[in-house]
């Protein structure tokens, strides 16, 4: 039995944001995973979760709060998807949906979709609807891939200019093409 479509394409976007969020992805305990940039408003992080974000999943769910660096894959994972990836990445053109994933991540859904908005011409209220998800099919390009795809890395960097990762993760999807 094949996966449904979205969870399908989650695994397959989930490897291009965990590269820049987790230097060893496959082994989501080691420390070299956790993050601490004194820079980063997020504070201290494992592979990408910060320890906010992970005390409110497991109180959402009534376990015991944790330290961040004992998350297991598949609560890491279940974040992403669950806080990143839906609702609105399973309706959005292959390669604008890593993009609006990816953003969703370090810079929260409410400000992708608004770096999505802008970038397809559409006034950015910061809800996905509808309409929005007509549009947004109605500009995938012919000959594969979508023509905004390139189009989201300008907005992403003027909030993040500051740091030096968001530079080398926006280049990142151009050098992936």
């Amino acid at each position: 039995m094949s996966e449904p479509i979205d969870l399908a394409r989650f695994k397959e976007c989930l490897p291009f944001t965990l590269a820049q969020e987790c230097p060893l992805p496959n082994d989501w305990s080691n420390p070299r995973n956790l993050s601490n940039d004194a820079h980063d408003p997020g504070g201290e992080t494992m592979c990408g979760i910060t320890q906010r974000e992970y005390a409110a999943y497991r109180k959402a769910r009534g376990l015991p709060v944790k330290d961040v660096r004992k998350i297991t894959q598949a609560e890491g994972e279940d974040i992403y998807d669950g806080s990143y990836w839906m609702p609105d990445c399973p309706t959005l053109p292959a390669g604008l949906d890593l993009c609006v994933f990816d953003a969703s991540v370090n810079e929260g859904p409410v400000q992708a979709n608004k770096i999505l908005k802008v970038t397809l011409g559409i006034t950015a209220d910061g809800e996905w609807g509808p309409a929005d998800r007509r549009r947004g099919q109605g500009h995938q390009e012919r000959a594969g891939g979508h023509p905004h795809v390139h189009g989201t890395a300008p907005g992403r960097l003027s909030p993040h200019a500051r740091l030096s990762v968001f530079r080398r993760r926006l280049a990142a999807p151009r050098q992936r093409d």
